[in-house]
């Protein structure tokens, strides 16, 4: 099943059979333990637990090019980390400046919803562009969404979304200290994995998204021996074959008896596809641009075409974007809803426009 497939079945199902597809994904468990450990329904397990493998992956193929790929100079992620910030700051004001505009106050509080990109989603949708793109371009937008994904956990936290507690923050640090010397100290990657396991712990303690485990872990193998090469391409068939379209299956339905169609919610609607990707093509180039000025320049085979196209992949996502929406206007608001169906319309206006824009400039080239 790819992550197409995923997101068509969501949409699918959620329409014909809502009340099904909600009892099912969302139902939680009693259990005390997984309640605790956020994995108490179908839908959490697959966004808090298995996604762990996508960032597992993730933080592998970075830990790879730090050390012998497209990353080895640290001035290489200089303008993929601005390109994540003009993006994030872009949206967030044509958010603020469009609710002022149709005096919608869901789009002046939420903000911040618009903002982040969904590293899964973005980049298993950039698989769907061809193999003639540059292997830059992957880098790039790895290095962007880990950075984006990083920069808006903290904003949750800064404006009182989620509440990070600074016992597990401390754990957290003291466990990725215990990961540099075990990475020193031996090849063998079986300590790798029960490290990651409590990371993964310490992000739960800390009330921070327990995913992003994936990537610390990921990062502190060290690709001295092929059995890091490996584990690699195991995880990545894992993310791409079973995690990536699970997710899309548990994230993607949307709450159609929560809708309620009038000028309202077609106003935050079509905001938001705007928002989206005219947000965070300006931002992302306007970022790079940055990055350009100050002589960090792109590889020379990611053209400015290329990275418009790319960018328009990144508004692509909500899995971030609902967090904050939920904590603003909570999961069962009519507001809510509205803004799960205009996060879905961007996603599926970027895919389809994206990919396009991909195709077209592979053909041509």
């Amino acid at each position: 099943m790819s992550i197409g497939t995923g997101v068509l079945a969501a949409l699918a199902w959620s329409a014909v059979g809502a009340s099904s597809y909600q009892r099912i994904i969302d139902t939680a468990s009693r259990n005390h333990l997984l309640r605790e450990t956020s994995i108490d329904s179908i839908h959490s397990f697959v966004v808090n637990a298995m996604m762990t493998i996508f960032f597992f992956a993730i933080g592998l193929e970075l830990s790879r090019e730090l050390r012998s790929g497209a990353l080895t100079k640290a001035s290489l992620a200089v303008p993929p980390v601005l390109g994540a910030l003009g993006g994030m700051l872009v949206t967030a004001l044509l958010s603020l400046i469009i609710g002022l505009a149709t005096h919608s106050s869901a789009l002046r509080r939420g903000w911040g919803v618009p903002m982040a990109t969904d590293i899964a989603l973005t980049l298993g949708v950039l698989a769907l562009a061809g193999r003639r793109l540059p292997s830059q371009i992957r880098v790039f937008l790895i290095t962007l969404a880990v950075a984006d994904d990083a920069f808006s956990i903290i904003i949750l936290a800064l404006t009182g979304a989620t509440n990070v507690r600074l016992t597990g923050l401390v754990a957290l640090c003291l466990t990725v200290g215990l990961g540099i010397w075990i990475s020193k100290s031996t090849k063998q990657i079986g300590w790798n994995l029960v490290l990651l396991a409590v990371l993964w712990a310490c992000f739960v303690w800390a009330n921070v998204e327990p995913p992003l485990a994936g990537v610390i872990g990921g990062l502190l193998i060290s690709f001295g021996s092929r059995s890091a090469l490996h584990l690699e391409r195991s995880m990545r068939r894992w993310s791409t074959g079973l995690v990536l379209p699970l997710f899309a299956l548990v994230s993607c339905g949307i709450r159609w008896g929560q809708l309620s169609f009038h000028s309202g919610t077609l106003t935050i609607v079509l905001a938001l596809i705007v928002i989206r990707i005219l947000g965070k093509v300006v931002g992302i180039s306007g970022g790079v641009g940055v990055a350009r000025l100050i002589r960090f320049p792109l590889h020379m085979s990611i053209t400015w075409r290329l990275l418009a196209s790319v960018s328009v992949l990144c508004a692509t996502g909500f899995t971030v974007p609902l967090l904050f929406a939920g904590a603003l206007f909570g999961a069962r608001s009519a507001t809510y809803g509205a803004i799960t169906m205009g996060l879905v319309a961007a996603s599926l206006v970027a895919i389809v426009l994206g990919v396009l824009l991909l195709r077209l400039q592979t053909r041509a080239s």
